[in-house]
């Protein structure tokens, strides 16, 4: 079944990214779908897939210059490589959501894409969620599929963690 009414996994995915930075010191404001930026705006996109035994699909992480840059806490290194880790840690929060709820999925590792030729469709039904960041944009989406027959659970809200998100632990 392809991408059926996913309003809880929308709502799981803004309150992960809004979580994601703020852990970086950044307020990420939630904008209509129409505000999309212009898709020449878009520098870098992460895609992390997905797959587990009753969904799959792909979490997708586009931004702008200014974003990406102020949420990389040593200011260096590749902007592929970070987007890539922004994407990844985003997929970590909804995978531990996931799991409160009995959801089990395996992910794949991160990919960077130029966002030159990058075009999402706001009417599309997986439109994207669109925050404002600083003085750019965020735009994250899932593209989810899932085995015939199967219901969305109710997921869980947000618990507190032995070790939150960004955290080590060292034994």
């Amino acid at each position: 079944m392809a991408n059926p009414e996913n309003a809880p996994l929308d709502d799981l995915l803004n309150e992960c990214c809004r979580e994601l930075f703020s852990a970086y010191s950044l307020d990420a404001e939630p904008r209509n779908r129409h505000d999309f930026p212009e898709t020449e705006r878009l520098v870098l996109c992460g895609v992390m897939g997905f797959v587990g035994k009753t969904m799959r699909g792909a979490l997708v992480l586009g931004t702008t210059r200014e974003p990406l840059e102020q949420s990389n806490p040593l200011g260096c290194g590749s902007p592929r490589d970070w987007v890539c880790e922004l994407a990844n840690q985003l997929m970590g929060r909804v995978k531990n959501r996931l799991l409160g709820c009995g959801l089990e999925v395996l992910l794949a590792t991160p990919t960077g894409l130029s966002g030159d030729n990058l075009i999402a469709s706001p009417r599309a039904v997986r439109a994207p969620q669109v925050f404002a960041v600083g003085n750019g944009f965020v735009c994250v989406w899932l593209d989810v599929e899932y085995l015939d027959g199967f219901e969305l659970p109710a997921l869980a809200p947000a618990v507190e963690r032995v070790v939150p998100e960004g955290e080590t632990l060292l034994f």
